[in-house]
């Protein structure tokens, strides 16, 4: 049963010393892993990318993360080059230029700085050897998927992304394999985050926002169309390239679907904030209907620069899963000033927490808001 929501906010304090939001607006910061707490600036902080589990009690509580979506804590550590085999002269190399970072070979690519900290390994900048192309290299440690479940999830996400082609999905290249790793060698989006590009400018305009969200819905559309569920769409996850376009990336949690509607997903994952309610509340859920929960959620990050739902007095550190649902069944979100009627009547379509009411992708695509830039 899902209840009528009823508007109710808190405003919170920001004591950091990133800009804040102008006073009308609710101070309620983008999350970061494990600290979900009221005291960080706008912005500030990432999501949690550990599921959910189910406990005795019959209720849910959120997992330990197996991997921290905050790439910069880890940036500058190597995979070891004993792990990876060199194809280059390294005593050249080092008496040419000393001070040279330490970097390696991973088949025809020279690996550099790390990118980002996945579940399975790193993620690490690249280059073709030859072409001098940059690539995204990422580093699965064999080691790591020692059990059936995870080869699996590995072997589906290498698949889902072969199969797909879309300027804002991430292109996967190839994979090469050695004695320690496996390597997904994809696109090298330079712009980052989306996450970090919010960062800097506390929220978008509308018109940039209105871009930025149409790609993404471009994508995940497309996704849809051919039975793939990403299931952990979030900021962290959406990357902007060189000529600042949005990328959909990490398909570890994507999953195919029947296109019969009464078949529905069962397994709960991704990242709490970002989640579709019926993830917890339901036996089960429709695959597409969740992934446009999240889209609503990003949209509401882009144009006020913090996300919905996250300033419940009773769950501060936003830990508890079942009072977060809660909140959310209860809780109609409010906007900042500055954010356009158009562009709170789409979010509102969207965040629905009864998933047979909320908006479908034709009817986002063709909203007036979309529309009018």
């Amino acid at each position: 049963m899902f209840s009528s929501p009823v508007s109710k906010h808190t405003s919170r304090k920001s004591s950091s010393t990133y800009a804040t939001p102008p006073p009308s607006s609710p101070a309620s910061p983008l999350p970061q892993p494990s600290s979900l707490t009221v005291e960080y600036p706008v912005s500030a902080r990432r999501a949690n990318s550990g599921g959910y589990s189910h406990n005795s009690t019959g209720g849910y509580h959120r997992t330990q993360p197996q991997h921290n979506s905050n790439y910069n804590q880890q940036r500058n550590q190597q995979v070891p080059s004993a792990a990876v085999p060199s194809h280059q002269n390294s005593s050249s190399s080092r008496s040419a230029n000393p001070k040279k970072p330490h970097s390696s070979a991973f088949g025809p690519y020279t690996l550099g700085k790390t990118l980002g900290e996945g579940e399975f390994g790193k993620v690490k900048l690249g280059q073709h050897m030859d072409t001098r192309k940059e690539v995204a290299v990422k580093l699965i440690k064999k080691a790591s998927i020692d059990s059936p479940a995870r080869r699996e999830k590995l072997i589906r996400e290498i698949s889902l992304l072969k199969s797909v082609s879309h300027p804002h999905i991430v292109r996967l290249h190839e994979v090469i394999e050695t004695e320690h790793y496996i390597g997904m060698i994809m696109d090298y989006a330079s712009g980052g985050e989306l996450f970090g590009y919010i960062l800097k400018r506390r929220y978008l305009k509308e018109k940039e926002a209105s871009a930025f969200f149409a790609q993404l819905i471009s994508g995940v559309s497309y996704l849809h169309k051919n039975l793939i569920v990403h299931r952990d769409l979030k900021l962290e996850n959406l990357l902007i390239d060189s000529h600042r376009n949005i990328v959909i990336t990490d398909f570890g949690f994507a999953n195919t679907f029947n296109s019969d509607s009464s078949k529905l997903l069962q397994t709960s994952c991704g990242s709490p904030c970002y989640a579709a309610p019926e993830l917890v509340i339901s036996d089960g859920y429709v695959g597409e209907a969740a992934d446009i929960w999240s889209c609503g959620v990003i949209l509401y990050a882009m144009v006020c620069g913090y996300l919905p739902y996250d300033d419940d007095p009773a769950n501060p550190e936003g830990d508890n899963i079942n009072l977060l649902y809660k909140y959310i069944l209860e809780t109609k979100p409010d906007y900042p000033e500055y954010v356009s009627e158009t562009a709170r009547d789409l979010i509102s379509m969207i965040l629905v927490p009864d998933p047979r009411y909320r908006a479908n992708m034709s009817q986002i695509i063709n909203h007036k808001w979309l529309r009018s830039y």
